[in-house]
C-alpha cells in the first residue's frame, strides 16, 4: 500500500504541475494547449500536435466510458493518437481495456526516487544560482538551446520555460561558466514529494558535472522546503537517468507508454 500511495504522490504532482501550466499559459492566447480532467481518475492533455494521459488506475478502475470519452475529446482537438502513461502498480481495468482497444507500446520512461531523510549531500563543485526576474530570460534560453536538437533554439521551447517558472510551487536554478548560462531546471514541490524537471545543458558544456550540481541544489531545496522524497522521470538508460542513479536516486517503477490506433 505504502508503494502504491508514493506512485499516486508522484503521478500527482505530474499532472497537477502540467494542468497549472497550461492554465497559465491560456492567459496569454493564441496558446492552444488543453486538457481533460476525468474526475478522481487521471488528466487527459493536448500540447502541440501530441496528447497524453496520466494518473490513470491509480486511483479508481478505468471503464470503457472513460476511454471511450478520452479519445472522443482528442479527436476533437485534430490529434490522431491518444498516448496513455501506464504505472505498472495501475488497476488491471486499464491494461484490460488498452489490449481490448488494441493499443500498443509506444516506449518506456524511468521513474527514479530519492528518500530525502537519507541522502548524504556530497561537496558542491560548481555554484548554482536560483532564478529570479533579472536572470529569467538567460535561464530559459539556456534551456531552450540545451533541447535544441538541430541547434536552432525555439522559441516555443523558451516560452515553455518561462510558463513552468511562473507558476508559484515551481523553483528554478541556473549554471554559468564564467558569465555564460549553460545550464538550468526546476524543482516542482507539493504535499512533501518535489519533482525536478525541464533539465537541460547546452550541449558544448556537457561533461563538466553542470547536471550533478543542478540536481544537487534542488534535492536540498526540496529538503529545505520540507519533503520526504524527490523524484523524476527519464528516458530509458540515457545519461540522465545514470547521474540519478550514481547519485542514490533508486528506480520506482518503469513506465509503459501506450499509443491508441488512429483516431478517425
Amino acid at each position: 500500500m505504502r508503494r502504491l500511495e508514493l506512485a499516486r504522490r508522484i503521478e500527482r504532482i505530474k499532472a497537477e504541475g502540467t494542468s497549472a501550466y497550461i492554465r497559465h499559459r491560456k492567459q496569454a492566447p493564441p496558446y492552444e494547449g488543453s486538457e481533460l480532467i476525468v474526475e478522481n481518475k487521471g488528466h487527459v492533455f493536448r500540447m502541440g500536435t501530441t496528447s497524453f494521459a496520466v494518473g490513470f488506475g491509480l486511483n479508481r478502475p478505468t471503464s470503457f466510458y472513460d476511454l471511450h470519452q478520452m479519445e472522443k475529446w482528442v479527436r476533437g482537438k485534430n490529434v490522431s493518437r491518444l498516448h496513455i502513461e501506464v504505472c505498472p502498480l495501475a488497476d488491471m481495468s486499464l491494461i484490460r481495456l488498452l489490449q481490448e482497444r488494441n493499443y500498443t507500446l509506444d516506449h518506456f520512461l524511468d521513474v527514479w526516487l530519492l528518500d530525502v531523510n537519507t541522502f548524504v549531500f556530497p561537496d558542491m563543485e560548481h555554484a548554482v544560482e536560483r532564478v529570479h526576474a533579472d536572470n529569467v530570460n538567460e535561464w530559459a534560453r539556456a534551456i531552450a538551446a540545451g533541447f535544441a536538437e538541430t541547434g536552432t533554439v525555439m522559441q516555443e521551447t523558451i516560452d515553455t520555460a518561462k510558463g513552468f517558472y511562473a507558476l508559484p510551487e515551481n523553483e528554478a536554478f541556473l549554471v554559468r561558466e564564467g558569465e555564460t548560462a549553460v545550464a538550468g531546471g526546476i524543482l516542482a514541490v507539493q504535499d512533501g514529494m518535489g519533482e525536478l524537471f525541464l533539465t537541460s545543458t547546452i550541449p558544448a558544456y556537457r561533461g563538466k558535472g553542470y547536471q550533478k550540481q543542478l540536481i544537487l541544489e534542488r534535492v536540498a531545496a526540496a529538503k529545505a522546503a520540507g519533503c520526504e522524497y524527490v523524484t523524476v522521470t527519464t528516458k530509458v538508460d540515457t545519461a540522465s537517468g545514470r547521474n540519478m542513479e550514481r547519485l542514490g536516486f533508486i528506480p520506482f517503477y518503469q513506465k509503459a507508454v501506450m499509443k491508441s490506433p488512429i483516431l478517425k
